[in-house]
């Protein structure tokens, strides 16, 4: 049995990165690794959808300078269907505009994750969960803004109906 120093620091299986200022224990790396590919697939999927959104809402946009050329039940929608093809171009574009957003931070968020756990430096998963954090910010934003819209459409829709309702009295 050898002699121990008594004053060697004790050992830990936790692995020491970034000169002491945090750990990266293997659970988390793992965790990572297994994570990245799903965030990037989002990503990817994410942007081809906001790319569509982009191209559908074109037809809209140009559609509704055509209307007005349109004869029959068309023309008689007059400028209430040049608007709701307005509309419904410019939410598209907003929509895209979104999905854009939202999978330009999965992508930075995947970016930082492989920087992660290649470095195994903490400074990078900190940026990792700082870009994760603003994605979540921004859904979270959407899902509250969405919910809004849901109301009030809601409260018109009723309203309309209580108006029309009591016109045909």
């Amino acid at each position: 049995m050898g002699v121990q120093d008594a004053f060697i620091p004790p050992r830990s299986a936790v692995q020491d990165v970034a000169g002491g200022s945090g750990a990266m224990t293997d659970n988390i790396v793992a965790a990572l690794r297994k994570t990245r590919p799903w965030v990037l697939f989002l990503s990817i999927m994410g942007f081809i959808g906001a790319a569509f959104m982009a191209l559908a809402s074109i037809p809209m946009l140009m559609g509704s300078a055509l209307m007005g050329n349109m004869e029959g039940a068309q023309a008689e929608l007059g400028i209430y269907g040049t608007g709701m093809m307005v509309g419904m171009g410019v939410m598209y574009l907003l929509m895209a505009l979104v999905y854009f957003m939202a999978s330009l931070y999965l992508l930075r968020y995947a970016g930082s994750i492989k920087r992660a756990v290649t470095s195994l430096d903490v400074a990078d998963l900190e940026t990792a969960l700082g870009q994760q954090a603003s994605f979540w910010k921004l859904a979270g934003i959407m899902a509250l803004v969405f919910l809004v819209l849901m109301v009030v459409m809601m409260v018109v829709g009723i309203g309309g109906a209580i108006f029309m309702g009591g016109r045909g009295m």
